[in-house]
């Protein structure tokens, strides 16, 4: 018998502060709470006094326990892309983990070199080997270890036990692959908008084979999407296989979606990721647009991830 598990799930980003409480039985999920404040004045990653950062979350947390009482101590946490370092890089399959973690390091502090690579945690994921010329490339992403110790102080507060911390556009990445892989639709571009950065994933096969990271804040990012997407190597992936094309995240604009249909000849939508979740009727009214379901996607994945 599959012992019941349940989980709170966080999104921050730097205007609201989204959770969500997930229980599992056997492979069935359901939504048991769910809520969501925003930050004002925003929130301000940058700081130097992370006090300042704690007092705004201390704040917001507090107000949504008015509205929606926390019952779970097991919490994980989705954080905003822009406090991450992102990239792909090929990997020497002869060495072992630690080796290609160190590998990984070292050409971090390469590409990097105004960091202290030593301050970062690391973890990479290998990519599906069938779309990058090679076999072996993986995604690596690394996050200045203070928001963990920030996160752990966080959750002391609260009587919270952390379990994981995670980008917010992987945690949406892997939910939407894992609910793909259900209903036999294991292809798939995924671009997930936060307020500074987009992101592009390519699914084959329901696992990441292509991961790139856009600033928002650049001009003509869109642009540069589009052109990535135009190139001949995407192009005759389009042509051999169907691909579902979704959108989640924040702050997500129509603009860029109609230029990407245009290039990619898929439409692209957004995804709801509270469709394939057992929602009580209690909260069926409680969200107002796709686009607001669509930002719970980071929560959702995060809170989801009992493995």
């Amino acid at each position: 018998m599959n012992e019941k598990q349940s989980c709170a799930g966080f999104s921050l980003t730097s205007s609201r502060l989204q959770f969500i409480e997930i229980e599992k039985e056997s492979e069935n999920l359901r939504i048991t709470n769910f809520g969501q404040t925003f930050f004002s004045p925003q929130l301000d990653f940058n700081l130097k006094d992370e006090n300042i950062i704690l007092d705004q979350l201390q704040s917001a947390l507090d107000e949504i326990k008015i509205r929606n009482p926390i019952t779970n101590n097991k919490a994980s946490f989705a954080l905003p892309p822009e406090l991450f370092l992102t990239l792909q890089l090929p990997y020497d399959s002869n060495l072992n983990q630690n080796e290609i973690r160190d590998e990984f390091k070292w050409e971090l502090s390469q590409l990097f070199p105004f960091i202290s690579i030593d301050d970062f945690a690391l973890k990479f994921y290998e990519l599906n080997d069938t779309f990058l010329p090679g076999k072996n490339n993986a995604l690596i992403v690394a996050l200045d270890k203070k928001y963990l110790f920030m996160i752990k102080k966080f959750c002391e507060k609260n009587q919270l036990i952390p379990k994981l911390v995670d980008n917010s556009s992987i945690a949406a990445n892997s939910f939407i692959n894992l609910q793909m892989m259900k209903k036999k639709n294991a292809d798939n571009i995924n671009i997930f908008c936060a307020k500074k950065f987009a992101t592009l994933f390519i699914n084959i096969s329901s696992r990441p084979a292509y991961v790139k990271v856009f600033n928002r804040q650049t001009e003509n990012f869109s642009k540069k999407i589009i052109a990535e997407l135009s190139s001949e190597i995407f192009q005759k992936v389009f042509t051999e296989k169907g691909f579902q094309s979704l959108i989640t995240g924040e702050e997500l604009g129509s603009g860029i979606v109609n230029e990407l249909e245009k290039v990619t000849g898929n439409n692209f939508n957004e995804f709801d990721p509270f469709d394939s979740l057992i929602l009580t009727d209690e909260f069926q009214n409680k969200l107002d647009s796709e686009e607001e379901k669509s930002s719970f996607t980071s929560a959702i994945g995060i809170a989801s991830r009992f493995n």
